[in-house]
């Protein structure tokens, strides 16, 4: 239903030439790792065949292996541990050496991602994308993958400092016949509901397991102001149900959410300067890539 979704860029090549300063730093970058950063099908194209290559790291056997060794190495060391043998370093040899092999699978894991993550194109498309931020141009999104950013918030591979020539403050993309499309109320009602939903489901849970203990314990200690934590029970229901509502109309509005990234990445095609999208939509984006 959203073909396009996936192509919208980071920038698109109206914007990086709307800018003379800026268009001549991504030529300059463009001679030296050997690429045309203006052909936005052809940057569109290699980005997710890069990131599809490291998703296929991340995801692959030996990730599969090491994760698998990892638990066999800890199930098999505190087993070994608890038997209380003669020999303790001669027991638990074997289940260390499973997990030291785990370790190496890790580490070889995240050797490959550094690797792929080091190709001259993306080296050269972080340059860009530095150059666009600082020249004040509208970076839509900065790819997560691309500075290989994992569960924290540490980059293996960030975008490298740029700085403005001295004497040329940036002046910012300039103004284009085309304007992006207008944000539909529908799309920022689904922000404010995945800005703020998420916790109903874990809260409703928590409520309803207190409560039946609580119930629990009055009946046991025959205490009858125990019997109050019922409205734990009720309480928990009531999060629970509102969670779902708040979910079911996320989903609808999800449709939404995504046409609209469709027709940003088609005014972005057209010239016109799409800027950041706001997480909810950021992540709504990275689900269909």
């Amino acid at each position: 239903m959203n073909d396009t979704t996936g192509s919208l860029l980071p920038i698109g090549a109206h914007s990086l030439s709307a800018d003379p300063r800026l268009a001549a730093a991504v030529r300059e970058f463009g001679r030296t790792y050997g690429y045309d950063y203006f052909d936005d099908e052809t940057v569109g194209r290699t980005l997710a065949e890069h990131e599809a290559s490291l998703r296929r790291v991340a995801r692959g056997g030996l990730v599969w292996a090491g994760s698998l060794a990892t638990a066999v190495g800890i199930v098999w060391l505190v087993w070994a541990a608890s038997g209380k043998p003669e020999n303790m370093v001669v027991a638990v040899a074997p289940p260390a050496a499973v997990l030291i092999l785990a370790l190496a699978a890790f580490v070889q894991v995240n050797l490959r991602g550094r690797r792929k993550l080091r190709h001259p194109f993306l080296e050269g498309y972080r340059h860009v994308l530095a150059a666009a931020l600082a020249h004040g141009a509208p970076v839509t999104y900065v790819p997560t993958w691309l500075t290989g950013r994992g569960g924290g918030q540490l980059d293996m591979a960030p975008l490298p400092s740029y700085t403005t020539p001295a004497g040329a403050p940036a002046t910012g993309v300039r103004a284009t016949p085309v304007a992006p499309p207008p944000k539909p109320a529908e799309v920022e009602e689904y922000e404010r509901i995945a800005e703020h939903g998420g916790w109903h489901d874990e809260a409703g849970w928590i409520l309803l397991v207190a409560g039946a203990v609580g119930v629990g314990y009055a009946v046991v200690k025959d205490l009858p102001a125990a019997y109050a934590s019922v409205l734990l029970v009720g309480l928990g229901i009531w999060t629970w149900i509102a969670g779902h509502r708040l979910g079911r109309r996320q989903q609808e509005l999800s449709g939404e959410a995504l046409r609209y990234l469709d027709e940003l990445t088609r005014a972005q095609s057209a010239g016109a300067p799409v800027h950041e999208l706001s997480p909810p939509l950021r992540k709504l984006l990275d689900t269909r890539l």
